[in-house]
């Protein structure tokens, strides 16, 4: 593979040793910065030192790793994880025992839906969007923290404010972090919320390098607290970082550049560019009609050249909901990413649980990474890894029947802990889904990606065809009684993520609308086009085709 040629404004962000935002578009190479700040960096630190590196997904996180590790890189102490991942092994588990004393069993991170009943008195519904807590709540709620604690129980929404106030009252973390770690790059900055945004001031206060990274056109998850304010908060602050700039897109062909950015402004200039490859749809019938009807769409793309196989082509929607249309109406292959049941409930357990799913049917996950996510959890003796390796070893030859059992023992034998029901259920689940185990296993070339939208960030693909492109559905408008005006719930949001879904594309995007939709009580309405398919300035930018 041929050495990446950096652009100047790549170069300059590359070299500099400041603490720095760094603003990037689709497609402009932010990972590749990253990368390489990191290669350079890690080479002149000590065995015991590394560098802090947060992605906003596990898959993200993954890849960095390995980016950073290409050709025989040793990344040393680094971590390499989500902002959750970070805060329970780095903060929480090791530390909390410092300010609320020791706990006998070992820890459990449970989301707020999955308390009992009687465990959440006194405590705001944190599974209901727009609920959140900032870093000034946690005195409000500290002692019904503690009490939860003494349980042997962590709330995973409360990760951000406790790991804040972990991390500023505990000298010992405070110590540990300064000593082994000596810069911290985050991306995905302008979905942070207030908690992760104090906790990497409070990181860059202890004397590590900070570098955050993100594009606010690209800030979708408001409902859960994030915000792109922050983001702008470090921009506005020159004197602590310096502002990088990285805004050409080399991932898509110039008319989906055009066309995504003229979202924003309809004034945007455009890039020469002799094709149209974006494509307004809008065909009859309602949402599974359609995706019956994108089937033979996809064969046609793939008899003609236009993209190499099916694994290059994606359905992105709006919702969960819509899966079930596009589960229900595709006959060529495809693999749906779903919500996993492990993932969201965040706990050593479950952690190791998920990496020894990839290691059964991965045979590029090695039993180095199942290692390294124990090490996170309990500390191995020479003795007790080279046991360890031949119990995950075993896991090969096991026949899928006795797969879970032999999943279970494993994990307890790891980590010395005993599962709980609630994770015995999820891995169960897991197992008995054929969609949500296919996430487990290598991409196959010869299947169609479909996903939700928040589900698509970070990936590109050579063709995309983004459904739910309806009026009331995406932008989602609110209903008032007598009012007809259009009042939406979040414009900007939605066209952030209107935004995304069309940057995934590199070669065509096929925005996909109906004559009639369903709606969430299945009634059968008028499936008027979206709001975003008649922005000022987009007529000129796309091939329109209607049935």
């Amino acid at each position: 593979m041929p050495e990446i040629q950096f652009t100047p404004d790549q170069v300059r962000a590359i070299e500099s040793e400041a603490n720095m935002v760094i603003t990037a578009c689709p497609g402009s190479g932010k990972t590749s910065i990253i990368v390489e700040k990191i290669i350079r960096e890690v080479e002149y630190l000590k065995p015991y030192q590394g560098v802090i590196g947060i992605t906003f997904t596990v898959k993200a996180s993954k890849e960095l790793k390995k980016k950073c590790k290409k050709n025989g890189v040793n990344t040393k102490a680094s971590f390499f994880g989500t902002i959750d991942h970070f805060c329970l092994s780095e903060i929480i588990y090791p530390f909390i025992s410092q300010i609320y004393g020791a706990t006998v069993i070992p820890l459990e991170c449970k989301p707020y839906k999955d308390l009992d009943e009687e465990l959440r008195t006194g405590l705001p519904d944190l599974g209901a969007e727009g609920i959140d807590l900032k870093t000034e709540d946690y005195n409000l709620y500290e002692p019904i923290i503690r009490e939860l604690y003494s349980k042997r129980i962590i709330i995973l929404e409360t990760l951000g404010v406790l790991s804040v106030y972990v991390i500023n009252n505990s000298s010992g973390c405070e110590k540990y972090i300064k000593s082994k770690y000596t810069s911290l790059y985050i991306d995905e900055y302008q979905d942070s919320s207030e908690p992760q945004h104090r906790l990497f001031i409070s990181l860059l206060d202890f004397g590590l390098k900070a570098v955050a990274v993100g594009d606010i056109q690209q800030s979708i998850y408001a409902w859960r607290g994030s915000d792109p304010q922050y983001i702008q908060d470090l921009i506005d602050k020159p004197d602590v970082f310096e502002h990088h700039i990285v805004n050409i897109n080399h991932r898509c062909h110039p008319s989906i550049n055009n066309y995504a950015n003229r979202l924003f402004n309809p004034k945007s200039a455009v890039q020469s560019t002799k094709e149209i490859r974006v494509y307004q749809w809008v065909l009859n019938g309602d949402q599974l009609s359609t995706v019956q009807q994108i089937n033979g769409s996809i064969d046609k793309l793939i008899n003609d050249g236009l993209t190499s196989s099916l694994s290059e082509v994606a359905i992105l929607v709006r919702s969960n909901r819509s899966l079930k249309f596009v589960k229900d109406g595709l006959s060529v292959p495809f693999r749906v990413y779903s919500n996993d049941p492990l993932s969201s409930i965040n706990t050593p357990t479950t952690k190791i649980l998920n990496g020894l799913l990839f290691y059964y049917f991965d045979t590029t996950f090695l039993v180095n990474d199942v290692l390294e996510a124990t090490e996170q959890f309990r500390t191995l003796s020479t003795m007790e890894r080279k046991e360890c390796r031949k119990i995950v070893k075993s896991l090969r030859d096991v026949p899928t029947g006795a797969l879970k059992n032999k999943l279970i023992t494993i994990c307890q034998e790891l980590i010395k802990v005993v599962i709980t029901k609630i994770e015995k259920n999820a891995l169960e689940k897991i197992l008995d889904d054929e969609f949500i185990l296919k996430q487990y296993k290598p991409i196959n070339q010869n299947e169609v990606q479909v996903m939700t939208l928040h589900k698509s960030k970070g990936l590109e693909f050579d063709v995309v065809f983004h459904l739910d492109l309806y009026d009331w559905v995406f932008p989602k408008r609110k209903f008032t009684e007598g009012c007809y005006d259009e009042v939406f719930s979040n414009w900007e949001q939605e066209l952030n993520l209107h935004f995304v879904g069309i940057t995934r594309a590199k070669k065509y995007c096929i925005l996909v609308s109906s004559t009639r939709r369903l709606n969430g009580r299945n009634e059968e309405k008028k499936g008027n086009k979206s709001q975003f398919m008649t922005i000022q300035g987009l007529p000129e930018l796309h091939e329109l085709y209607e049935q």
